[in-house]
This record gives C-alpha cells, structure tokens and sequence, in this order.
C-alpha cells in the first residue's frame, strides 16, 4: 500500500510546478567534480573517462537510481572540454540526458588562475503513468491517465565559475540556468529548476605519503532550503583513498577507493538519518574514473610542443624557443627589423654594407660611408653639401654657390657698393646662407655684410629687419631657435662693423616661409626695410 500511495503522491506533483530534487544527487562527486561545474575542467592537468552508479534508498521501491558516463579533455592550453551522459529514474520518472561542456582558463596577474565555464544539454523526461496504481476510494482523478506515457524533450544551460591554485579551489555553479518547459499531462507549468553550488577545498597537508583536504559544498535547490555537505578527504600513499562527509538534515556518508596506476574506483555509502532510513538500506555508489595526461601539441611541427612554444603557430628553431629567424642572423623574427636580411644586432638585424651607422633600408648611399643628416651620403669637403649634389665636392665652398667656393674680386666689391639701396638690400640678403644646423656667418657671407654695413652707416634715415629662416628639417620649435640664432647672428655682426643697433631689429620665423625646395636655399636671413 506504502508504495501505491507514494506514487500517487509524486504524480500529483507533476501537475504543478516543480520545486523538489530534479538533478541526481552525488555523493561521490570528489571524484568527478566536473558534473556540479563545467569551469573545473580547466582546473585539472590530466584527461578523464568516469562512470558512475547510484543506487538511492536501496531497497525502497521506486527509489532513484542514477547512471552516468563522461569524459572531460584539455586539448588546448586554455580551453577544455567534454561530454556526458546520464540516465536518472525515480520511480514513475525519469531523464535522459545528454550534455556538452567547455571551459576556458583565464590568465591573471596573481599565482592563481581563473577559469569560466558553460554546459548545454538536451533531455528527455518521460512520467510513466502505467506504473501508477490508483487506491480504490470512489475518486477519479481526471487529470491522471494511467494508460499513458508523457514525454516531453527539452535543452537547459549550465554556468559555472572557478578560482584555484595549488592547494585551493573555490567554484560556483548554477545549473538548469536556462530552459525549456515540460509539457506532460496536458499542462506547460513545469520547468527544471536552478540548483545552485558554492564550494571550497583547501589542502592541507600535501606528501607522498599523505594528502589531506577538508571541504565544503553549499547546495540551494529551487525553494528547498539550503543543504551543505561538509567532509574531509585522506589520501594514502597515492594509492588508498578515503573520507567522511556530512550532509545537513540527511545523511553522513563514507567514502573508500583505490587508485592504480591510471585507474582508480571509489565507493560510498549514505547513513540516512532522516525518516527514509526504515523503509530502506542506505544509499550506494561507485565511480570508476581512467585518467590519462594529455598528449602534448606541437601544430608547427618544428619539434617544441605548443605549451613551450613562443612561436606556437610558426615553425622555428629549438634554440629560440620555437620561434623562427629567416635571415639566421640569430635574432628571431619577431624581434628583427629586417627578418630577411642578414644583419646585426645593434642595428636591429638589419644590414649596414658601408658601416656608416645607417641600415641599408634607410641609407641612399649604402656602399659609401656618409653622414647620417644626408641620409647615409658623403659630404668630403664638408662644406654642408653632399657629394652627389656638390658641384665641386673635393673642394669646400658654399651653399648658395653648390658647394663651390664663391670669390668675390676687388673690382665686383666696389662695385657693389655703388649699387647698394634701400630697394635692393633685401637682394644682397638672398647670398647669406647657411650651413646645415649652423648660425655661423661663412667668409663669403662676412665681405656681403662688411659692405652692407658700410651702407647702413651712410644712408642712415631707416630701420633695417633681419629675420632668420631654416629648412624643414627637425622640429618646428628646434628651428625656431635656430632661426634665432641666424638673425642674432647677423644682428651683432652689422653692430661690431659700426652700426647703430637701435636702427636694428632681429627675429626668425622658422621654416614657416620656405622659398624653394632645396634645403640650402631655405637656410638663409631675411632683410626688411621700414621707413
């Protein structure tokens, strides 16, 4: 009679919504830890194969049973993943199911690490009315038809999250997070509920010879109240195994197992102590887990597994952790300017054919030694133009003049000071230049000045302007000190030949007022009257 009526009770709860256990309970889930949180796999250093039995309230009929096969693999640095079946009926009921899981390592500035997780499932769950037998008090239930099976498939999402290290791991998991209704006799109201995990697990003691690590798991199930199970797990000589785990308003449970080579078996038993211990003998279970290390990757082929790899997508050179070096220059190309090219290491693995301190790639002369502001060409009279451009370049002369020397003769200079006039003064302007980064007034540029000196203290009814000019080459605020100094220049060299310096006014302006495309013409001084 005890069992007609108590299913009767449970199929008068699938009628409504649903808030008892809907998710096998484990006692032995130490050993596979991966089926209450998809993030623990990524906690794990090893691939496994587990099955596991559960035999609820044995001798009670209709008490639950449970059967699950799974199978956990890291075949990637960061990302694991798995599968798992399970097959769960208490009495009337029962779930099929089929899930996939993933998990993903996170690297973080501590010595710890942080993993995230996610399963998928899909499942069947099936009411089988026919096993139900009706007391016979005068009443039918319409709602109850006994010569049917309901079926209803459905998908649910699992989440979970983990913190670990040596000797720690704290996980939370909410499990049925997401899913479908289960649409059996004729209604839609039920659903999966949550089941929500929070666990810690701290070694204490960590030899060859022993292994001990209490626990903690905090279980909310739907509106059930909270439920923890508290146990202490001992491991000897890696080769026995043991624990005792209390479960609030339930159960104490003992653990045994055996490890051996990569097997191990383990068994427990619950010590029911709430009502459901006389009407049955205990709970029991046994996992059998195969483990096994990964075999390690190595997808470029060049004889360094992935996880050493610093290259692990190119093939490379054992002696640069696996990173190539194209050029066998013995800098790797990653950190080479020119991976393809033979070169040095203090010009960044790149050529320097003329040993001018200029990499070819940059140098416009790479088989000539030369200066760094010509771009890697020669300037041998040093007179500020480079060779290829210097009309006369084993001899030192002038910019304005392409490198030649300018020569002024006796005649011309008397000349010249007949012709000069406040019209043309700015004319005489344009044959002061300079050398490249130079204020320096040159010979040439000192008998122009001399003579417009001699002006200057002769027609002295204006105000003569000087302003100074650069190239475009550095900085704009470099250039403008620069052109500064130019204009300064000139300015205390018209005072030393008599001029009076209030009548005179000097500034730059940079390389704001470019008046041609080559530089030397654009490094000169500006002269402007103001009556």
């Amino acid at each position: 009679m005890i069992k007609y009526i108590l299913k009767t009770v449970i199929s008068l709860f699938i009628v409504v919504p649903l808030f008892s256990q809907q998710l096998p309970q484990y006692s032995l889930y130490k050993l596979n830890d991966v089926i209450i949180n998809p993030a623990f796999i990524s906690s794990k250093d090893y691939n496994q194969f587990s099955l596991m039995v559960r035999d609820q309230w044995s001798g009670f009929e209709g008490a639950p049973n449970t059967q699950s096969f799974s199978y956990y693999n890291l075949g990637h640095s960061e990302f694991g993943r798995g599968f798992s079946l399970f097959n769960d009926v208490s009495g009337p009921i029962s779930i099929l199911k089929g899930q996939i899981s993933a998990s993903k390592l996170i690297k973080t500035d501590f010595k710890h690490n942080l993993s995230i997780g996610a399963s998928l499932s899909i499942h069947n769950y099936s009411f089988d009315n026919t096993q139900l037998v009706l007391e016979n008090d005068g009443l039918i239930d319409p709602v109850i038809n006994t010569s049917l099976i309901d079926k209803s498939n459905g998908v649910s999402a699992d989440v979970g999250l983990s913190y670990f290290g040596k000797k720690f791991q704290i996980g939370a998991s909410v499990l049925n997070i997401l899913n479908t209704k289960i649409n059996i006799s004729e209604t839609n109201d039920n659903s999966l509920v949550s089941h929500y995990y929070l666990n810690f697990d701290y070694l204490i003691i960590d030899n060859s010879n022993l292994k001990l690590t209490p626990g903690l798991l905090i279980k909310k199930i739907g509106a059930s109240n909270i439920q923890f199970d508290a146990n202490l797990m001992v491991d000897l000589n890696q080769s026995f195994f043991g624990g005792v785990t209390y479960r609030s308003s339930d159960a104490f449970i003992t653990i045994l197992g055996v490890n051996y080579q990569n097997y191990s078996i383990g068994y427990s038993y619950d010590f029911t102590f709430t009502e459901m211990n006389i009407p049955s003998y205990g709970s029991h279970a046994i996992v059998l887990n195969y483990r096994f290390k990964p075999k390690p990757k190595d997808k470029d082929k060049d004889g360094i597994f992935d996880f050493e790899d610093e290259c692990p997508n190119t093939f490379g050179k054992i002696e640069f952790q696996g990173c190539p070096d194209s050029d066998n220059d013995n800098i790797i190309d990653k950190e080479d300017d020119c991976p393809f090219e033979f070169g040095s290491v203090e010009n960044s693995g790149c050529p320097d054919k003329d040993n001018d301190g200029i990499v070819d790639k940059y140098d416009e002369c790479d088989e000539t030694p030369g200066l760094k502001r010509f771009n890697g060409c020669p300037d041998i009279d040093n007179d500020g133009v480079k060779d290829d451009e210097d009309d006369c370049p084993n001899e030192k002369g002038t910019i304005k003049n392409n490198g030649c020397p300018e020569i002024i003769l006796a005649d011309t200079t008397s000349i010249l000071k007949n012709e000069i006039n406040r019209n043309n003064i700015s004319l005489w302007a344009e044959r002061i230049h300079f050398e490249y980064d130079k204020y320096n007034i040159d010979e040439n540029s000192k008998i122009i000045l001399e003579k417009i000196a001699e002006y200057l203290i002769i027609d002295s009814d204006f105000t003569l302007h000087i302003i100074g000019h650069t190239d475009e080459n550095g900085s704009k605020r470099y250039n403008k000190k620069l052109s500064i100094n130019r204009a300064n220049e000139v300015y205390r060299f018209l005072i030393k030949q008599g001029v009076d310096k209030i009548r005179l006014k000097a500034y730059g302006v940079g390389e704001s007022q470019k008046i041609s495309e080559k530089d030397n013409i654009n490094r000169r001084v500006e002269f402007k009257v103001v009556n």
